[in-house]
């Protein structure tokens, strides 16, 4: 038996839940009185991660962002099998950074709310290694659909110039973080924590490009069951 994978699903997917997870444990933290009331991608009153560990938000983070980890490991299957049908080349690379940025979510995700500084520690490494592992993933899936650029259709080509933009801003958001915190100023923390809720936001804006280039391609998935 077999059947045919709707790979945008898993790719809107990816973009949305991550999202879902971030503000709607923002909002429950509001609801409980646990979270400071502002606008955190102006005013960096919170990071995600803070958000996400007070209260009872904690638990739709964790509920929400276990199994974005495993979706995360199939879309970089699926992407990796995409990019070899339009590049006609295999990029083995792109699944393996993928999924290491996934095992570091789950990490990351697994050490939330726990107290102490070897937690903290396991924190940041989870967060950090998740964020470079898959910006590097796409990156590199970039770089090889610029290189047969020409023989892409017209709205694929617009979506990624988009990705492309998006990649810049990465890198203009990172290099701000490292400029602020080297001036040692007083507001580095609440600019911290703009810039994570951008960047966040940013890359899981990625994901919901490629569902559309996935669609927009004809790009299905067929699987088999054997009995």
């Amino acid at each position: 038996m077999g059947g045919f994978v709707r790979p945008h699903h898993i790719a809107w997917l990816v973009c949305l839940i991550p999202i879902i997870a971030a503000h709607g444990a923002f909002f429950i933290g509001l609801w409980q009185g646990v979270a400071n009331e502002c606008v955190p991608y102006f005013e960096g009153c919170t990071s995600i991660s803070r958000a996400a560990r007070n209260g009872d938000a904690i638990f739709l983070f964790r509920g929400l962002m276990m199994p974005t980890a495993a979706f995360l490991i199939i879309f970089w299957y699926l992407q990796s099998i995409w990019l070899k049908q339009m590049t006609q080349k295999p990029h083995p690379v792109v699944f393996i950074l993928g999924n290491i940025g996934a095992v570091f979510l789950v990490l990351y995700a697994d050490f939330l709310g726990t107290e102490g500084d070897f937690y903290e520690f396991m924190r940041r490494y989870g967060i950090t290694f998740y964020f470079a592992m898959t910006i590097l993933a796409q990156m590199l899936s970039i770089r090889s659909l610029k290189k047969v650029k020409g023989t892409l259709d017209r709205k694929i080509k617009r979506y990624l110039s988009i990705q492309f933009v998006l990649i810049a801003i990465y890198w203009v958001l990172g290099i701000a973080n490292v400029v602020i915190k080297a001036t040692g100023v007083s507001w580095v923390d609440q600019s911290e924590n703009i810039i994570e809720w951008h960047f966040a936001l940013y890359m899981s804006f990625f994901f919901g490009l490629t569902a559309m280039m996935w669609k927009r391609s004809g790009f299905e998935f067929q699987f088999r069951i054997n009995r």
